[in-house]
Parts: structure tokens; C-alpha cells; sequence
């Protein structure tokens, strides 16, 4: 064992009681990432586009965190704002949902919801909606709203 020892750490003067310090630290490491809160179960492609109620409810419930942007297909404003919101939800995949829903199709929920033209990016934290940030937003302006959803939901 110490020929393998000397063998190992001879040339680096590394005592043993420096490799078992290294690995503890590193299971400290691993466990307390293993502890840390999911904020997602169930992740969709940013800037999905949900097709029935079904989908968006597990859009919506999937994550702690989901930003719905309601768009309309003619809407030119919902198309310049949809790279911004694939890249922004690219970034943050894996602790937030973003996925869009057809104003048209679900006219009733965003009705429910208070939205009155679009884009509407929607936020909701365990299921219920916090916050509805209308019309076309900048990446830098969009970030910052999803940074402090994310902050208030615990999930940054």
C-alpha cells in the first residue's frame, strides 16, 4: 500500500490526509448539489408552442417557474419579440418553462388572466400567475423580469 502511495503521490507530496480532505470536500460538494431545490420536472423547448389545455396546464405545473407569452399569428410585435424570448428562455432552461400559446386558441384563459393584446408574457409561480408583463420587451428588459420572477420564486 505505501509503494502504491509513493507510487501515486511521491512526486506530487501529496499526504493521504490531503486526498481524504479533497474527497470529503468534493462529497460535500456533490450532496449539497444533490439538496438543492428542482425547480423543474417537467422542462418543454423554449418557445414551445403549446397545442391544447392539457399541454399548457403541464407547462404551466410542470416548473415552479413558467412564462407563457400569449402571441397572436399576425402580430408583428409578437414576432420580433419571439427570438428575444427563445433566447432568454434558452439560458434559463432547466429552471423555468417558456412557452407561447396562441391568443386565438386559448382567448378564454388570457381573457381570465387580464390580457387585452399581445405579446403577453404571463408569469406563474406553482401554478398561479404573478405577473403579466404586456407588450414587446427589449433582452435586456425581459431578463431582468425573469431574473426577478426567478429571485421571488427561489428558483435562481
Amino acid at each position: 500500500m505505501i509503494v502504491l502511495q509513493r507510487f501515486l503521490y511521491g512526486s506530487l507530496r501529496v499526504s493521504v490526509d490531503d486526498v481524504e480532505r479533497l474527497l470529503w470536500k468534493k462529497a460535500l460538494e456533490f450532496t449539497d448539489r444533490e439538496r438543492a431545490p428542482r425547480c423543474c420536472q417537467l422542462n418543454y423547448a423554449a418557445g414551445h408552442v403549446v397545442t391544447g389545455e392539457g399541454q399548457l396546464r403541464n407547462a404551466v405545473m410542470g416548473c415552479k417557474v413558467a412564462f407563457v407569452m400569449f402571441f397572436g399569428k399576425t402580430c408583428p410585435y409578437c414576432q420580433m419579440f419571439d427570438p428575444v424570448f427563445k433566447q432568454i428562455g434558452e439560458r434559463y432552461r432547466g429552471v423555468a418553462n417558456f412557452v407561447k400559446a396562441d391568443i386565438d386558441q386559448f382567448y378564454h384563459i388570457a381573457v381570465a388572466l387580464g390580457i387585452m393584446g399581445t405579446p403577453a408574457t404571463v408569469a406563474f409561480v406553482n401554478g398561479q400567475p404573478i405577473e403579466v408583463a404586456p407588450g414587446f420587451m427589449t433582452a435586456p428588459q425581459f431578463r431582468a423580469f425573469v431574473e426577478s420572477v426567478l429571485s421571488y420564486a427561489g428558483c435562481k
